[in-house]
């Protein structure tokens, strides 16, 4: 297990799972293997057990790629 500071969304570019400390609020990364289990995880900041699972966003940039191409071959003059 690797535990990671909280970080701000705009430069995650794909975090692995999100928790959230019920008794402190504290909230933070951590990289787990498929078939571990997190109910023994401490939070890191009070050490507290019972963390949260939070839904952790899947970004990808694939469609503003795609569009961006379909841009490029529809009007090329404005990538000059």
């Amino acid at each position: 297990m690797i535990i990671f500071p909280y970080l701000n969304r705009s430069r995650m570019i794909m975090p692995l799972y999100d928790f959230e400390c019920p008794k402190c609020g504290h909230a933070f990364e951590a990289l787990l293997k498929m078939n571990e289990d997190f109910a023994k995880l401490p939070c890191p900041k009070c050490n507290a057990s019972g963390l949260r699972k939070l839904v952790t966003p899947f970004r990808t940039n694939a469609w503003s790629t795609f569009l961006d191409r379909m841009e490029r071959r529809i009007s090329p003059e404005k990538f000059k």
